[in-house]
């Protein structure tokens, strides 16, 4: 049966290079952590860290078993810190990520719908792919993500991934532009725009943009990029070009920004919930419905 002594003194090896520097380190005697970890290369049939002149190193398989122990002794130091806050304040403890462009608009209803079921929010902005390894790894319980065709999504077994709400993608522009405030537009009506892009082309906005384009029989003409979405709309109010942005990172503060809806209905984006087999039913039932409670307000005035 694994031990979480095992995995602390595998742990330690790893981080002091020596079973002498890593009893020292966690105040045990030097053949407790032997012990500990011949018991563990038993469970696994094979031998987890190797002694030479320069030290003790992990073994492939002690490195294989890392991550999975570091996960496993986060998540029992959790354990004990969340149940000790729940018998101190009758609350208990809920980490959830959120992409960057969704936080402003879906985190205070998030947050009031978990602190109304009896949780404490912690929150953490990540992008797609560290927001899915937190969940993974169990440093997150839940985490708000969406669809990407660039980062295929593929979770362990127990872990859960739910439709909850979706986006449209539309085209912002300065206000002056002969489009502005326009619905029904055609892709082919940009053609000779230039464009503000995300960061790198492998972005999955950029990338449905290029797939769209390609099918309409141009190549959208990149001026600049930026990941930042309020960056990006200050390099439209500038007149550096025109952007396609998700319908949760439209600007609310720039009256020289206006959206031109386009006809395209792929322009769309689906957002998930991502909750670890830990998230009790209460918590996974107040995330959904708090977001997909927000689906309705995702739209709103298209004239800034």
């Amino acid at each position: 049966m694994l031990d979480l002594r095992q995995l602390r003194a595998l742990r330690a090896v790893a981080e002091h290079g020596s079973v002498l520097r890593a009893a020292a380190a966690l105040q045990w005697s030097q053949p407790t952590v032997t012990h500990h970890l011949r018991a563990l290369g038993r469970l696994l049939n094979a031998e987890v860290v190797t002694s030479g002149t320069d030290g003790t190193r992990l073994t492939a398989v002690g490195a294989a078993m890392l991550p999975h122990a570091i996960a496993i002794l986060d998540r029992s130091d959790r354990a004990v810190q969340e149940v000790s806050e729940l018998i101190a304040t009758d609350r208990r403890r809920i980490a959830i990520g959120v992409f960057p462009s969704a936080g402003a608009r879906l985190l205070p209803r998030v947050v009031r719908a978990l602190q109304g079921a009896g949780y404490e929010p912690a929150v953490m902005e990540a992008e797609l792919d560290p927001l899915l390894d937190a969940v993974v790894a169990l440093r997150l319980d839940a985490a708000i993500v969406y669809a990407s065709p660039v980062h295929p999504t593929s979770l362990p077994h127990g872990f859960l991934m739910t439709p909850v709400l979706s986006e449209r993608l539309s085209v912002i522009a300065p206000s002056a532009h002969p489009l502005a405030g326009r619905s029904g537009v055609r892709l082919e009506e940009l053609a000779q725009e230039n464009w503000v892009a995300g960061a790198a082309a492998t972005d999955p906005v950029d990338a449905a943009l290029a797939r769209a384009a390609a099918a309409a029989g141009f190549e959208p003409r990149i001026a600049i990029r930026s990941d930042d979405y309020a960056v990006v709309a200050a390099y439209v109010a500038a007149g550096f070009g025109v952007a396609l942005v998700p319908e949760l990172a439209l600007p609310g503060h720039l009256d020289e920004i206006s959206a031109i809806d386009l006809e395209d209905n792929t322009f769309e984006r689906r957002i998930f919930l991502v909750t670890a087999p830990s998230v009790s039913s209460s918590a996974r039932s107040a995330l959904e419905g708090a977001l997909r409670g927000q689906a309705s307000g995702v739209r709103r005035d298209r004239r800034y």
